[in-house]
């Protein structure tokens, strides 16, 4: 039976269910071995007529739970409905959009100094007088640069998360969560834990992924919409756009601060294709390791994308698609095209198709079958996925979940560049 702790909040408990809250440190970081400065927190609904059916993580894209209050109510939603724990999690770089902010934390912009002076240099090719611009301090540069409401600009920014957190790409965060659980089991909230299940849209779509791969035997079954399968290079700095904030006439094109480099392998922080690989969901010798480490119960998979998602193409999502199923998982994917577009539940055929995490938890939910099976918490699970030049590691215990990494002994077989 659940047992309030002291990092419970009262304050939230209302007449349909009890609500917990917490907080706890995250996982090491055991790539870069960057401190952990904030921690990991996270907020569960519990059905109060008995043990749950299972346990559900929701988990959103970048800056998609800017409104607490409704993350609150689509949990109690779910809760309700499908005698579940449903959990939420703020997971490490889980702060990474300009609105994102809980008091004492909050996002802020860095602006390129260059690409200022690159914008006011081309204003005085074109003749302007400059008049007006008192200094070349930042705040007076904009002030002068939204003066000139004829003209458009765009900068270059990065996007700074709160503490030392960086664009890790979602390594820490999948194991965030899986230690959240593992909290919540050791707390003795109690529910089913044959039924345990991340759902996620966007890049929460892609860590749900990451958790079943860290954790086959735990995660019941994965359902999300829009999640890339792969390292996307540019929420790594490398190239490309990660996420464009207008204000008036200044568009900042932005990435997230990040760590990693992609310029001189044989630097601690090189990002090549060992660190790429580990991010790959649909690695086909990934998958074999998770599949080889599986008991009797396989991963459910329920998937929905665009036709004409811009961030992720559709055949790399069929490409997942197969993938999984070559390797003996339930796996579907359903295509959404614009006769599926009802200005309900789908309303765009843009990325994410504009679909609620309450919706589509509700779209697949049923089509999963319940099958009792022991945890990787239970079976001690281990998990060495191999790479050319580095294995990672992954250890499940009483104690919780463990990562790290080790030299991989052999010769590398191939380039260990990250391929864009």
């Amino acid at each position: 039976m659940w047992v309030p702790n002291q990092f419970t909040d009262f304050s939230t408990l209302g007449t349909l269910m009890p609500s917990i809250s917490g907080s706890l440190s995250g996982h090491e970081d055991f790539e870069l071995g960057i401190p952990r400065k904030v921690p990991v927190t996270f907020e569960a609904e519990i059905p109060d007529n008995g043990p749950a059916d299972g346990l559900v993580f929701l988990i959103p894209g970048f800056g998609e739970d800017t409104d607490e209050a409704y993350t609150r109510l689509t949990r109690r939603q779910i809760a309700a409905k499908h005698n579940l724990v449903v959990v939420s999690v703020r997971a490490h770089c889980h702060f990474c959009r300009p609105k994102q902010s809980i008091p004492g934390v909050a996002v802020s912009i860095e602006i390129d100094p260059w690409s200022i002076a690159k914008v006011i240099g081309a204003l005085v090719l074109q003749g302007d007088s400059l008049d007006g611009l008192r200094s070349a301090e930042e705040k007076d540069a904009l002030r002068f640069l939204k003066s000139r409401k004829d003209h458009k600009f765009s900068l270059s920014a990065a996007l700074i998360p709160p503490g030392e957190d960086y664009q890790n790409f979602g390594v820490l965060a999948a194991l965030d969560h899986l230690l959240v659980l593992n909290k919540l089991i050791d707390d003795g909230v109690e529910f089913d834990h044959g039924n345990i299940i991340a759902a996620g849209t966007s890049h929460g779509g892609y860590i749900a992924h990451l958790m079943q791969k860290f954790a086959p035997n735990t995660i019941s079954a994965v359902i999300e919409s829009s999640a890339y399968p792969e390292t996307l290079p540019a929420y790594l700095g490398f190239g490309g756009v990660e996420y464009r904030a207008i204000d008036g006439n200044i568009e900042f094109v932005c990435s997230t601060k990040t760590a990693w480099s992609n310029e001189n392998i044989g630097a601690p922080n090189y990002f090549g294709s060992d660190q790429a690989r580990i991010r790959n969901v649909c690695d086909p010798d990934h998958l074999e390791t998770a599949r080889g480490a599986s008991g009797s119960r396989k991963t459910q998979f329920r998937m929905i994308h665009s036709s004409r998602d811009r961030l992720v193409n559709i055949d790399l999502k069929r490409h997942q698609s197969n993938v999984l199923r070559s390797c003996g998982f339930d796996a579907d994917l359903q295509v959404v095209d614009e006769a599926d577009v009802d200005g309900k539940v789908i309303t765009t055929l843009d990325h994410g198709l504009g679909i609620g995490l309450h919706s589509l938890f509700d779209r697949f939910y049923p089509s999963l079958i319940r099958k009792p099976a022991p945890t990787d918490r239970d079976l001690k699970t281990r998990l060495c996925f191999a790479g050319n030049r580095t294995n990672y590691v992954v250890d499940h215990g009483r104690s919780g979940v463990t990562a790290s990494i080790s030299a991989n002994s052999h010769e590398p077989a191939k380039s260990d560049a990250l391929s864009a």
